[in-house]
């Protein structure tokens, strides 16, 4: 506690602006809450002090406040734009906010000065994370959940399907191979991402792998893989980016689905008092193919928007999406496609853990009738998804979840409609 007793001094008389604060936060968290604590009351009296505002805002870095802590070394730099330490604490502070280019820029007019004591200037430079550095920074995790899915083969919600004949309409019954399997699963998955700075851009390279396994009915077994390469160039005051990846699906041991796409996006800050947000547009395309099923392939073009805020520890996302998807074989059913997906997530801490809810909608639409013998009619499919998921950590690299799921599906087509309920529990591993 001896480095918070100019602020502790404070305290045993009338309320005064100490005569000087410390340069490097305490060891632990207990320690820079107690230093922080010391200093309610103080914003006023220490109004014009530069000092004042670069200790509060290194506490509140280090306790993983960054936005409290930029609005508090924003402050000090007003007062004085000489604060090296300020500066770097700034720029972390707004590369946790995503505000890579800005934090970039201050890091390189920092380092640019020669008045900066070496050892000093190493130890603020460490401080950076992820806003510099020649070598690639890893993370990774492992997760392996146990739980139940009511329809585990997407197969569809009603047992009867109606076909239209000459003579009228006709119920017929599927067979048991298409109603929906239920039952108990595991979900395992393994992801890794490795960031570069090459020169003022960044390059990220990820990868995920997921395997679902149900005992009783593995023509329902799922594994998907995903990689992506993603570079970001600071920009206009923003970041501007291309992203390509690549996903594979396979149920039953059979290739379903293959996709590679391409997106180009620009992103930009935008600050409403404490509540620091990043808006974006960007274009998509893909290529997509049903190896068992060719008729079906198509190439997606669309666009997207997005915003995402924090304030606090509170996380907002929204994102829309507009395209179409067209046809490769002129034998595909119901032609081109037209898409509108759209999300909205968000995660609060509650308790010792956080609480996330996610919700996605989308909707298709046929561009032709899809087929005389299914009512003559282009198709249309709203889909709606809701996810509710809670993390408690149990240490610094291990994390203890579960999450429930609906998806439902519905659609002029009977054949298209479909409902699932998901449980999950289980333990995640990661680190950096």
């Amino acid at each position: 506690m001896g480095l918070c007793s100019p602020v502790a001094s404070a305290f045993s008389g009338p309320l005064v602006c100490p005569e000087s604060f410390p340069v490097q936060p305490p060891e632990t968290d207990v320690r820079r809450q107690q230093a922080l604590d010391a200093l309610a009351g103080l914003d006023e009296i220490c109004s014009t002090r530069s000092d004042y505002f670069a200790w509060k805002g290194s506490l509140l870095l280090t306790l993983h406040q960054p936005q409290q802590a930029a609005v508090s070394l924003e402050k000090a730099l007003l007062l004085n734009p000489d604060l090296a330490g300020a500066e770097l604490d700034y720029a972390q502070a707004l590369a946790e906010l995503g505000g890579k280019a800005e934090a970039r820029d201050l890091v390189n007019s920092v380092l640019t000065r020669t008045d900066i004591p070496s050892a000093l200037h190493e130890w603020l430079t460490s401080r950076l994370g992820d806003t510099g550095g020649e070598t690639w920074k890893m993370s990774w995790m492992v997760q392996s959940l146990l739980g139940a899915e009511s329809n585990l083969n997407s197969a569809p919600a009603s047992n009867l399907l109606t076909l239209t004949l000459p003579g009228g309409s006709v119920p017929v019954a599927l067979g048991e191979s298409q109603k929906p399997e239920g039952g108990m699963a595991s979900l395992n998955t393994g992801a890794m991402e490795a960031t570069r700075h090459l020169g003022p851009g960044q390059l990220t390279l990820s990868g995920d792998a997921t395997v679902r396994v149900n005992p009783a009915h593995a023509d329902s077994n799922l594994q998907w893989v995903d990689g992506a390469a993603l570079w970001t160039q600071p920009l206009l005051g923003g970041d501007a980016g291309v992203r390509a990846s690549a996903t594979r699906l396979w149920m039953g041991g059979v290739e379903l689905y293959d996709e590679n796409a391409g997106k180009v996006f620009m992103e930009r800050p935008l600050v409403y008092g404490d509540t620091a947000c990043r808006y974006g547009f960007g274009g998509d395309y893909s290529i997509r193919s049903y190896p068992a099923a060719r008729t079906l392939d198509g190439r997606y073009s669309g666009l997207e928007l997005g915003m995402g805020c924090q304030h606090g520890d509170t996380l907002l996302t929204a994102t829309g999406q507009w395209g179409v998807d067209r046809a490769q074989s002129p034998t595909r059913l119901g032609g081109d496609q037209g898409r509108d997906d759209y999300t909205l997530a968000g995660s609060h801490p509650l308790g010792p853990g956080v609480l996330s809810l996610t919700g996605q909608w989308s909707r298709l639409v046929d561009r032709d009738m899809y087929s005389t013998l299914l009512g003559g009619v282009p198709r249309e499919i709203l889909r709606s998804a809701g996810r509710m998921e809670y993390d408690y950590p149990i240490s610094r690299n291990w994390t203890a979840l579960g999450y429930l799921e609906k998806t439902s599906q519905n659609s002029n087509i009977s054949l298209f409609a479909l409902e699932n309920r998901a449980v999950y529990l289980g333990l995640r591993w990661g680190g950096k």
